[in-house]
Formats: structure tokens, sequence, C-alpha cells
């Protein structure tokens, strides 16, 4: 190689690690960081932007020594070589989070509290809390740089808090670890009594049941657990940074959050399993309603936008997202209180009961090479479009009334089923019963009890419908798209078992 191509290869080398450096300081880490020092045993940290970070960094020559560790080994160009000047700039650059439950009563240190200069920690149990963050930060996990999101966010800029609550996860993940602070947990002995609801010593930590620190749990490649003294939950030499090896505390944690031990292990965020990844949810709380949707979109890996004020809306968004991604007719296997933007769409996570979820982990996706019901379902100005195998049915009887739920009994040529109705008493209306999940046939669609359906999707034989109403007396199953059909809300999700090996019927396209 002639000393001008050198000298070319050279300069291009370098602009890319600076290209690398810059870009991952501007869109990938937090907007604003804590930088921590250490004086005469004395923790000090002040609040800092992008551009201190940067110039941090490049005082310590960090673009100029991944520059010479580059330009002695032999990488083709094109996109390996920027993903691994991507991954080493991503080593250098390290920062820890933190993940806990807010103090009540505004005693967070919030961001117009915070210095831009070095400054000692004030009185006060939040600044306390984040003053051991910082030091276990800087001094066990040798990070310079810490976030926390009560102080590292300003809220006054509707521009900042969007990106912050839309880079989140993303956050969360670049960090080198997150801190995990179980403020109700004393060591492991006490996070092994606790249990889902259980009062007392066994109640379950609040950390499990808020919403944003779902994602605190399974964003981070490396997360550490401390307990209410800041001393770890796993001492010792082994697990030092990463609790996510110990499979004490993950078997634990899959018990009480009901997320599978794999995903505890490494999640990947996406538009899949919908059920199960709302069951996480179902349990948990927020403050702000919005909040139960904004704290999943880095889960289902969508972009919303934050807009708060307005109110259960946000997770309709939410929901409308996630179906214009999503194929799979276990999205519906809901039951509870509806949308009051669409009927055919859930309130809230917590619909998606545990009941719900127990087969379908691993049997909606061997199911994925087989035809069964609608994939091309959509939302639309006229509602949920959607074909589905139309049975009619008629009621057999009302009982176990209560002001706002009864149970019906329904019969059909081939099946019964018994249902708790929610909502207000239906009077002189039509009942059929769609079904989901129905096999396809050539243009026709049917239900059956065979052997073969079960041993294809792994699942019991029972199919999932929907309780469908309406109260226009022509109402036919023969009439499609036009029908009144409506979805009623019921307690559980209805299933049905056919007397028949082979119900067959032609689908019918609804707008819910």
């Amino acid at each position: 190689m002639s000393a001008s191509a050198a000298a070319t290869g050279s300069r291009d080398l370098k602009d890319l690690v600076e290209e690398e450096f810059n870009e991952y300081i501007t869109n990938e880490m937090p907007i604003r960081l804590l930088h921590i020092t250490e004086e005469d045993e004395k923790i000090k940290f002040q609040l800092v932007d992008r551009d201190f970070v940067r110039k941090h960094f490049k005082e310590k020559m960090v673009p100029d020594n991944i520059l010479a560790d580059f330009a002695e080994k032999r990488i083709v160009d094109g996109e390996e070589k920027e993903d691994r000047i991507k991954e080493r700039v991503k080593k250098e650059l390290k920062y820890a989070v933190l993940s806990h439950r807010w103090l009540p009563d505004n005693q967070e240190p919030l961001y117009h509290q915070m210095s831009k200069d070095p400054k000692d920690v004030a009185d006060g149990p939040g600044w306390k809390k984040l003053e051991r963050f910082c030091r276990t930060a800087k001094v066990v996990h040798k990070c310079e740089f810490a976030w926390s999101d009560t102080c590292c966010i300003d809220k006054r800029s509707s521009s900042e808090l969007d990106e912050s609550i839309r880079s989140m996860f993303r956050w969360y993940r670049n960090s080198l670890v997150c801190i995990a602070f179980l403020s109700e947990t004393a060591d492991l002995a006490a996070l092994q009594l606790q249990e889902k609801g259980k009062s007392g010593e066994k109640a379950v930590d609040a950390w499990f049941e808020r919403g944003w620190t779902l994602q605190e749990l399974i964003a981070p490649l490396q997360i550490k657990f401390y307990g209410k003294n800041w001393t770890p939950l796993i001492q010792g030499s082994t697990n030092d940074r990463n609790n996510r090896n110990s499979k004490v505390i993950m078997k634990k944690i899959s018990t009480l959050t009901d997320i599978h031990m794999d995903d505890l292990e490494s999640f990947t965020p996406g538009i899949d399993r919908v059920p199960e990844k709302m069951l996480w949810a179902s349990r948990r709380r927020t403050t702000r309603i919005e909040d139960v949707a904004y704290s999943l979109i880095g889960i289902f890996d969508i972009s919303l936008m934050i807009a708060y004020g307005e109110g259960n809306r946000a997770f309709f968004r939410l929901m409308e997202e996630i179906i214009k991604r999503y194929d799979k007719w276990d999205v519906f296997l809901w039951s509870g209180r509806r949308s009051r933007y669409n009927a055919a769409l859930p309130d809230a996570p917590h619909s998606y009961a545990a009941g719900c979820i127990k087969t379908l982990r691993h049997s909606v996706e061997r199911a994925a090479g087989y035809e069964f019901g609608d994939r091309r379902f959509a939302l639309t100005n006229h509602g949920l479009e959607i074909w589905v195998l139309l049975l009619q049915v008629e009621l057999e009887d009302i009982s176990e009334e209560s002001p706002d739920s009864r149970c019906l009994s329904f019969k059909h040529d081939h099946f019964k089923v018994k249902v708790r109705h929610i909502g207000p008493k239906p009077h002189d209306r039509r009942w059929a019963i769609g079904v989901l999940d129905y096999s396809i046939d050539g243009e026709g669609g049917y239900i059956d009890r065979s052997p073969a359906r079960e041993s294809q999707i792994n699942v019991e034989s029972p199919h999932t419908t929907f309780l469908l109403s309406s109260s226009n007396e022509h109402a036919s199953t023969r009439i499609p798209a036009t029908t009144k059909w409506k979805k009623e809300m019921t307690k559980e999700v209805v299933r049905i078992h056919s007397l028949r090996d082979h119900v067959g019927e032609g689908p019918t396209l609804l707008y819910l």
C-alpha cells in the first residue's frame, strides 16, 4: 500500500471513529447524566449534558485509543467495521441507571434542584438514596456517570419529556448496569418469602408492582439487585454485576411477575406474544393513567406520541399500533371492560388475565404454520374489520343476576355455552358466537373437536370466540359487513366445545 493510500485510509478510519463516537452520545445515551466524583471518600455529583460527556471522554482520549486499536486490526470495510467500532464505543462510554420506587410527598430530588457544579449531598431520604446510588455506581461498578429518572429529566420541557419516554427502554438497555433498589426487601431470604396477594412479611415489594419498573427489569443487559440497606441480594465474587445469571433470584422474580425465565435472562423487544406481555403489566400500577401505555412502548418497540392529559386513550392508541403490525387472533384473548373507543379492544392490560395465557406461550407459535382464523384483521373507520365463523345461538336462561352482570346460558345445535355477561342487562337481542380460531378450508371455515387440531396447536379443544349481540331483528349470519353485530363484555374469555367432529360455515365479515 502506498503512503498516500495509507494516509487516506487512516483519515477515513479516524472520521468513522469520530462519527460513531458522536452519534452514540447524541442518539444512544440519555440527554442528561450525573457526573460522579469522589473526594476524601465523599461522593459529589453534578448534572451534565451530552456536550459535557463528549468533552469528558475526548479528554480521556477515548476516540484516539479506539482509533489506535482499530488501526492495527485488519477488518474489512463496511457494516462489520462500523458495528465493531460502535460496540467498542458503547463499552467505553459507561453509565449506570437507577431503578426504584419513588418516595411519597415530593421527597425525591428533582431536576430544578440539581447543581451544574459538583455538590455535596443535601439532607433528606431522597437525596440519601441518590447518594447511595451514585456511590454504588462509582465505587462498585466503576461508572463515572449515572442516570436517575427523578432528576435527569427536565419535565418542564415537553420535547425533552417526549424524547426521554420514547428513548427510555434504549437508555436502560445501553447502560453498563441497572442498579435495582428494592426498598421493602431486606435480603434474599426476604425476597424468597414474598408471594402475590399476600400481606405482612410475605407482601410483594412495591418495585414489582409499578408500571415503569417492568421495562427497567427486562431492558438492561445487566441488572444488580440491592436490598433496603443497599446490600446486594447476591453477595460475593460471582454475579457481581449481573444478577441475570442468578437462577435463585430469576426463578423467584419469574414467579412474582409471570415473566418466563427466557425473557428475564435475555429479552428482545417487539410486537409478538401480545397477551403474554400484557399479562406482565396487568398487575402493575402507574400514577398517571397514560403511563400504562407509555411504559410499554419500548417493550413492544412502538413509537407513540406522548400526550399527557389524553387519559385512557393512550392505551387505545397503543393497541392501534400493535394491531397494525400483529396478525394473530390471540390479541383478542381478553375479557372484562372494553375500550370506550372500540368494543373489540380491551380497556387496560389487566383484561389479559392469567387464565387466558396459560396454554399460549408455545401453542400460538407452533400454530403459526397452520391456517387458523383471520390474519388480515384491521382497524378501520367502521371499527375492527374481521372475518369470524358466525354461529347463531339461542338464549336459554339468565341466572345469578347482579346490578351490572349476570350469567347467560346459550345453546346451538352442536354446543352449549355459559358466560358471565358484564354491563347493562340486554333486552330484545339476537345472539351469536363469533369463532376466532376456526380452521381454514378453501374459502370456508369450520370448527371441530378432532385430535388432529389438538396435535397441530398443542392446546385443548375449546375454540376462542366473541359473544355477539344485535338489536336488529333482521340481523343475519348470511349478510356480511352490514350486519349490526356488537361484541359484548364478558368476565372470562368465551370458549366453546363442539359436540360434532366438524361444524362448517362460510366466514362472515364483521365491523365491530
